[in-house]
């Protein structure tokens, strides 16, 4: 029976470092494997000693599937753009080979093989260079779980309180607390940063804060840093809040963007950014505040958001204008800055009352709700 001295799959797409290599090779009496996994560029690809037990493996994989009947197998869908591809080769010691290629086109079984595959060559890998979001996962399932609650995209609701009067102010929002996480990417292949982000009921209060964690190449999780974001999330006077990661020049930065105040112009609204240094264990960098919109009926446009864009760009958002011209009815990424590093953890609440609200509110005691009438809006967790 001839034996394997080598073997390839892999699959490539458009941008640098897509899809994965899995190679093995039988030279000099010795047996090994080189992986690259998807995001990891060639060079980092990592090369492994292995034993005949593996190469037996990988046979059995050839004769379950039948993969000599691949030989040969070269189709393409020239209609797809910016699609993706295979290629397989083995050879044998009696000189016999298999090789098939493919754009967009796989033969018979394809998707089993390339299963197979990944069972053999992907734990190797992971036990000398754990997936770090995969270490991110279980840490959040078996620590950060096991003390609170998942925090989930949800409605949440604020009661209107009556103070007498056609006078209200909004009592203590109705939501489910927990936790969150995000992967955070640097410049490297695989996010060596964990962000986990606490809402939880503290004296009557919905405190945001998170813990920064450092997850290393060998899969050591370590805590980074903390900070407490907002002590008053949810409160009555805020309407908006965004959390996300950036990059200014060399530095990878924490930050929140967050509404506070409220009128049916917005004149009362004051914007607040607040930055952290990732890097340097979420070293404050940032805590500015902005003016909102001076007259009636003037919310989200160019000349209300001049001051904020004037505070944003001082933090590295060169974006912030060209943004606001294309989408100026959408606060969340007033930075103009959105890529894979950003997390959005945002809310934005609306104004849902009507004319027999105020009707409401005149026969209302103070400090009792009013009604049914409710302002409501949505957590977003993405």
């Amino acid at each position: 029976m001839a034996a394997l001295t080598s073997l390839h799959l892999g699959e490539h797409g458009t941008y640098m470092g897509a899809g994965f290599d899995y190679d093995y090779r039988f030279e000099d009496g010795k047996h090994s494997i080189t992986v690259r996994l998807d995001g990891v560029v060639e060079a980092d690809a990592l090369t492994i000693d292995v034993d005949e037990e593996f190469a037996q493996k990988l046979m059995a994989v050839i004769d379950e599937y039948n993969l000599r009947k691949w030989d040969g197998y070269s189709k393409s869908d020239n209609n797809v753009l910016d699609g993706s591809g295979f290629g397989f080769s083995a050879r044998f010691d009696d000189g016999a080979s298999i090789y098939a290629s493919g754009y967009e086109c796989y033969p018979k079984g394809y998707a089993e093989v390339s299963g197979a595959l990944d069972g053999l060559f992907v734990p190797l890998y992971e036990a000398i260079r754990p997936n770090k979001k995969k270490v991110m996962t279980k840490y959040f399932e078996e620590v950060i779980l096991k003390d609170n609650g998942r925090l989930e995209k949800q409605e949440i609701s604020y009661p209107y309180i009556s103070k007498g009067g056609n006078i209200f102010t909004l009592g203590k929002c109705e939501c489910a607390g927990g936790a969150a996480w995000f992967p955070v990417y640097s410049d490297e292949n695989e996010p060596p940063y964990m962000l986990v982000l606490y809402l939880k009921d503290v004296e009557d209060k919905w405190v945001l804060s998170c813990e920064m964690y450092h997850v290393s190449d060998s899969g050591e999780v370590t805590l980074w840093g903390e900070a407490e974001i907002d002590p008053c999330f949810f409160s009555s006077d805020k309407i908006y809040g965004h959390i996300f990661t950036h990059w200014h020049g060399e530095q990878l930065q924490l930050g929140a963007f967050t509404q506070r105040g409220y009128s049916a112009s917005g004149k009362d609204s004051k914007f607040y950014i607040d930055l952290y240094d990732i890097n340097d264990h979420l070293k404050p960098l940032a805590n500015e505040m902005v003016e909102g919109p001076t007259r009636n009926k003037e919310w989200w446009t160019r000349d209300k958001i001049a001051n904020f864009i004037e505070v944003a760009e001082k933090y590295g958002f060169r974006e912030s204008m060209a943004h606001w011209e294309k989408m100026p009815n959408d606060p969340v990424f007033a930075a103009g800055l959105k890529d894979n590093t950003n997390h959005r953890f945002s809310f934005l609440v609306s104004n849902n009352h009507n004319r027999d609200f105020y009707n409401t509110l005149i026969a209302t005691p103070e400090g009792q709700p009013v009604g049914e009438y409710r302002v409501t809006g949505k957590l977003y967790m993405n």
